[in-house]
């Protein structure tokens, strides 16, 4: 039984049809360069990261954990809470470095666990 369509190609649809193909080669081709989308990024890793820990009760601050982020020492805080935000930090780049993979083995979970968790747990 072969496939009957409801309708008939006319002129007109085959030129509407074309028209979209064009504009859809056009959009894209387009090669849009946004230069704040890595700020954007950065700024909503940081973010993410605050939020994160603070909810695990991190006391660190957002302005704390984005000076931690940019390398720069906190004065007053204390070792755990900025080796927790560091790890989550480090732990995202492993999960945006291995992302691309098609199956995830329990390896990959416990490399992971280890960056969380080290000098963090016992």
């Amino acid at each position: 039984m072969a496939y009957e369509p409801q309708f008939t190609i006319s002129p007109r649809l085959l030129s509407l049809v074309e028209e979209i193909a064009a504009l859809r080669e056009r959009i894209q081709g387009a090669a849009v360069e946004l230069s704040w989308i890595p700020a954007l990024q950065k700024d909503t890793r940081t973010r993410n990261v605050h939020a994160s820990t603070a909810i695990e009760g991190n006391p660190l601050t957002l302005e704390q954990v984005r000076a931690l982020e940019e390398g720069r020492e906190l004065a007053a805080s204390d070792i755990r809470s900025s080796r927790e935000v560091l790890n989550y930090f480090a732990g995202l780049r492993y999960v945006e470095k291995h992302a691309m993979k098609k199956a995830i083995r329990h390896e990959d979970l416990f490399e992971l666990h280890r960056i969380l968790a080290d000098s963090v747990m016992d």
